[in-house]
């Protein structure tokens, strides 16, 4: 194990368990920005991944994910943080912020069709 994965290893086992979902979820998100493999005119259409029931904020981020594969992740991540801060530490239920995460990503995904049909 490198000083670094160790160095983020102990600052994993410092936060509580809502903290530690926040960063492995910020660690996916970044783990996923720029795997985007398409041409810049070709249009993907989304393939729907069903929730699965009692979905957490994490499980919803990756199910997204994997159902809008086409989005830049790097443009999704603030407003995703900030989602899933609100729910981490701002305690807004798990029901209420999965919903914003879906619109969020269908706005975004609205904005990727109307840039590829320019």
């Amino acid at each position: 194990m490198t000083s670094r994965e160790r160095r983020i290893l102990r600052l994993l086992r410092d936060l509580d368990a809502p903290a530690q979902e926040q960063l492995l979820a910020f660690a996916e998100f970044l783990q996923a920005r720029g795997k985007t493999q398409n041409s810049p005119g070709e249009m993907v259409e989304p393939s729907t991944v069903a929730p699965v029931a009692g979905e957490s904020v994490v499980g919803a981020i990756k199910r997204l994910r994997q159902s809008y594969p086409m989005l830049e992740a790097k443009q999704l991540l603030g407003d995703t943080a900030n989602l899933m801060s609100r729910h981490a530490v701002g305690g807004a239920s798990a029901e209420e912020v999965i919903a914003e995460l879906e619109a969020l990503f269908v706005l975004h995904y609205t904005r990727y069709r109307e840039l590829r049909s320019e």
